[in-house]
């Protein structure tokens, strides 16, 4: 919808001159109002170039402000920036802040011999990803006793952001290898997700759901704006499920992240939460984790002649479309939508210039309540 045509319809509407034509007729009309009658009009008029830089440009100015600014931050829906901020401020509603993701590792040792400290402070790094390595820090020293093998670490992002959300199996090597000790990030490992500044379309998403809370009916907008106030979780990223699963009065909402997985004690505080009072008389709602099917992804491509192999970019991309990184800029999977992977290899196209050809030999797919997630990716080189 062309919002600004509107805009100026408005004003115009109300009598401010748009055009320069009708900016020149209204300051003639206000010269002769003062009794100034303007023999030359000429366009190499000396007077009228002066009146068009002084008069013209100065209201055409003020109208680009009032249409492209002034007035489309007026309404939540075309708001932005410190715009916005003000708008959900009036709701109660303020942006969400930056995150640093919080989750477990788990570090083993090969020999259950003697007592070993690993201190805080103490760094682990993913494998790189894009050119990037993310790294954890230990929130607390690790000591190992005779005997022990195995130990679970709370470890925290360097940077907030939810591009430290990363799958099983990234986080993989302390920044300074310790002899005989390895670690690694499990399923279900994140405590807290990390979370970037919250975006303006996230951001209108929950102010419009805090007004329908107004209401006090607890409908989908309702728990929405509840369940987005937890660190990585969208408004966009909630589903609901109303076929009254535990009988009637019951419902399920189900949640992703943009990157990583869900974890359990995630979903514990949301619950938890909803619980203990944020639920309407006769409400039964469950958060659970959004399902996941492993799909097998298998390709091929080709490379422009004397080209270096770009074998692991390529499929760690392909993984972010998958949710498993945020490294790369590619369409991702969504529930209820068809993920093409033709369009995923014009996506590859545009990030590796070196690709001559790719194909896919697994069909698109069609996902319903649910999220596709790799079992297997194979990509050969041609």
């Amino acid at each position: 919808m062309d919002y600004r045509a509107q805009f100026l319809n408005v004003l115009k509407a109300r009598g401010v001159p748009i055009s320069e034509q009708e900016q020149k007729a209204l300051w003639e009309q206000s010269l002769v109002g003062q009794g100034l009658a303007v023999k030359n009009q000429s366009p190499q008029s000396p007077f009228w170039r002066a009146q068009k830089a002084i008069v013209g440009e100065a209201t055409s100015q003020l109208i680009n402000v009032l249409v492209d600014e002034v007035m489309p931050n007026t309404f939540i829906l075309l708001a932005k920036d410190k715009w916005l901020d003000q708008h959900g401020e009036g709701r109660n509603t303020p942006r969400l802040q930056a995150v640093k993701a919080v989750g477990n590792l788990t570090i083993t040792r090969t020999q259950s011999d003697g007592a070993l400290l690993i201190p805080a402070f103490t760094r682990v790094q993913s494998t790189p990803v894009n050119g990037r390595t993310y790294e954890l820090e230990l929130l607390n020293d690790i000591h190992f006793v005779d005997g022990e093998v195995e130990k679970i670490a709370v470890a925290r992002a360097m940077q907030t952001g939810s591009e430290y959300n990363l799958v099983a199996g990234y986080y993989s090597q302390f920044n300074v290898p310790i002899e005989g000790v390895s670690v690694i990030n499990l399923d279900d490992w994140l405590l807290t997700p990390g979370q970037d500044v919250e975006s303006d379309e996230n951001y209108r998403l929950r102010c419009r759901d805090k007004f329908s809370s107004l209401g006090g009916f607890h409908v989908d907008a309702v728990y929405r704006a509840i369940i987005s106030e937890f660190p990585g979780i969208l408004a966009d990223n909630i589903a609901f499920d109303h076929s009254a699963p535990r009988g009637p009065g019951s419902a399920n909402a189900y949640v992703y992240l943009e990157t990583g997985t869900v974890s359990q004690a995630l979903l514990n505080d949301i619950n938890n939460h909803i619980g203990s009072g944020l639920h309407g008389n006769g409400d039964d709602l469950q958060v659970l984790a959004l399902a996941r099917q492993g799909v097998s992804v298998i390709g091929k491509y080709w490379l422009h002649a004397n080209a270096d192999d770009i074998h692991e970019e390529l499929k760690q991309c392909i993984r972010s479309a998958f949710r498993e990184n945020a490294a790369y800029d590619v369409t991702r999977v969504k529930p209820k939508e068809q993920f093409s992977f033709s369009l995923l290899a014009s996506e590859l196209h545009a990030h590796f210039p070196a690709l001559k050809s790719i194909e896919f030999e697994t069909a698109d797919i069609h996902t319903g309540l649910w999220l596709p997630s790799l079992d297997t990716l194979t990509m050969e080189r041609q």
